[in-house]
This record gives C-alpha cells, structure tokens and sequence, in this order.
C-alpha cells in the first residue's frame, strides 16, 4: 500500500460558496497584512476567488500529477458565524453541493458534512448529511463560537458514536478575524474523549503550529484518535530535520497507525493550480521511510503506508480503496 496516497484534507469550493460575513473577515485580515493598509472593501471582490475550484477539475489533475487516488473535503460551517454581511447557501445546501462534486469524481472526492450544532435544525440537518453516500464523517468546527463539551450538543457525539463516524476536529491556533481559536485547543478535544471514549476523532491539523505538542499528549491513550497532519508542509518545508524529529516523537508516543495524511490545499487558480505543491509535500512524506543526512529511517515502508493511506481509508471507511 506504500503507492497509495490519500489525501484527507484538501479543499475544493467556489468564493461564492462562503458566507459574506466570513469574506468580510478575511478582507480585514488581508487589509491589515502589511503596510500601507488598505480598505477591506478593496480586497473582497478577491478574496478565495484565486482558491476556486468548484468542480474540482484543477483537483483532480492535481491528484493526477502527485499520484493521490483520492481526497476527503472537509466541509466547514461558517454559516452562523459568517452570516453577518449578507447572503449565503445554508449548510444543507452546502453539504448537497459537495455530494454532487463528488458524485461527479466518483472514487476521487469523499466528504466530512459540516455542521454547527446552534442550527435550530441541526439534528434534521445531521440525518440528512449522513444520508448522503459520500458523506464519511463530520467537520466540527468550534472556533465559529461554540463548544465542544456544552451538554446542548451532547446528542451530536452520541450519533456519531452510534453509528461508527469520525469527527474531524479543528485543532489548530490559526484562524484570526472572526474565529476564537481557544475552542479548539487539542485539550478540549481530550476532554470531550474522556465522555466519549469510543469517538473516532482526527486533530485536524496536529496543533500546528503553537499546540503541536499538546495534540500528541491530548491523543496519546485514547484508542480512535488520529493526528493529521495538514499543513506541516510548511515546517516541512522550513526545518526538514524538525519535521522528521515530530513524526518520528508521533511514531512513538501514538504509533503509526495513528497518523494520517493531508495538505489542506485549496486549490485554484493561485493556489497549487498544477499540483506541484502536493506534489512536493507527497515526496518530503515519502522520504520519511529513508535515511536523510545521517538521521535513520522515520518510518519502515508498512509504516509510511498506513501514514499515506491506510489510516485514512480505515477512518473514514474509504473501502473503495482498501
């Protein structure tokens, strides 16, 4: 299984697919990136346009390219906290949509359904997300203004431990502009496993950066957590050796049937267009099952393997590829 590559957590959405509100936001977090500021109102008829992809056309020649057989999108709910500013899809409009993106790419796109639990709805909007076929888990997203271990939302871990399906749990300080990041510290999500002990989750994105460490600790006893690992290729890319030394205290504090492999690209235009990102991200994984400048092996072939794929297929039960 070592050619197999899975990549469970990549985008694919159009900028009109997302709340005005959340839009609204991250023109004020480009506005305020560097000097002279400019007005946000300059920079919202851009903002995600460059990332666009709607029917994943540019994805999958990117997959293509770097020798991944498929992706997993994580759907966020940003309805409630983007919906100031003006119109958007509701999230079960949204959550249809990504299930005809992906029926469109059959044995390419899979999806985790978004969904804030605060919906009047959200228990009919569950049902009808995990309804759909290519729906292999939730995203939870609690930076939006919620919490993890508010009793009102008890019902939603209970469904999900019924019927055996992951949570994709945002586990990473970044955000900025309108999101509260301390929701989704890594110990939360430990605290929400001590109710829930047979919940399959996945940290997504390990901590990176500030909460690495505490994703390891908060993952380490609990017999369904995962460490995904997007968006390290950007200290990959930075501090190889670092890199290697963090998988390597992953590999042996949690094991590599624990780790599972991702890159949070949201491609478009001016994000990844031909894939030679992944691509790259791919290789730097790889190269983890052999030595580098005097450091041994992070990783034995089998083990790279399940990194790669085989975590992946086993949590979101991607049986079309085992």
């Amino acid at each position: 299984m070592t050619d197999l590559v899975i990549d469970a957590h990549m985008h694919v959405w159009d900028a009109t697919w997302l709340p005005e509100g959340l839009r609204r936001a991250w023109a004020r977090q480009g506005a305020g990136r560097r000097l002279p500021e400019r007005h946000p109102e300059e920079i919202l008829a851009h903002v995600a346009v460059g990332q666009s992809d709607p029917d994943a056309l540019l994805t999958v020649a990117a997959f293509d390219r770097a020798g991944v057989a498929a992706g997993l999108v994580p759907v966020v709910d940003w309805t409630i906290v983007g919906a100031p500013g003006g119109e958007h899809l509701p999230i079960g409009a949204l959550n249809a949509r990504y299930e005809d993106v992906c029926s469109r790419n059959e044995g390419r796109l899979y999806f985790a359904a978004g969904l804030d639990p605060r919906h009047a709805d959200a228990r009919t909007l569950f049902e009808a997300a995990a309804a759909h076929p290519h729906c292999r888990g939730f995203k939870l997203y609690p930076a939006a203004g919620w919490d993890l271990r508010d009793p009102a939302h008890a019902w939603l871990f209970e469904a999900l431990v019924e019927r055996e399906l992951p949570a994709v749990i945002h586990c990473s300080p970044l955000g900025g502009d309108p999101l509260q990041v301390i929701r989704c510290r890594p110990a939360e999500v430990g605290a929400l496993l001590a109710s829930y002990p047979a919940l399959r989750v996945s940290f997504a994105h390990a901590g990176i950066e500030a909460w690495w460490s505490e994703a390891l600790d908060c993952a380490t006893g609990w017999q369904h957590a995962y460490l995904e690992l997007s968006l390290w290729q950007r200290l990959a890319g930075i501090d190889y050796p670092e890199f290697r030394r963090r998988v390597r205290a992953m590999r042996a504090q949690v094991g590599a049937h624990r780790l599972v492999f991702g890159s949070d690209i949201c491609r478009g235009p001016k994000e990844d267009p031909d894939g030679a990102d992944l691509e790259r991200w791919v290789s730097m994984v790889r190269d983890l099952a052999s030595p580098y400048d005097g450091d041994p092996a992070v990783l034995t072939d089998d083990e790279l393997g399940l990194f790669l794929a085989g975590n992946a297929i086993r949590l979101f039960d991607l049986k079309e590829h085992a």
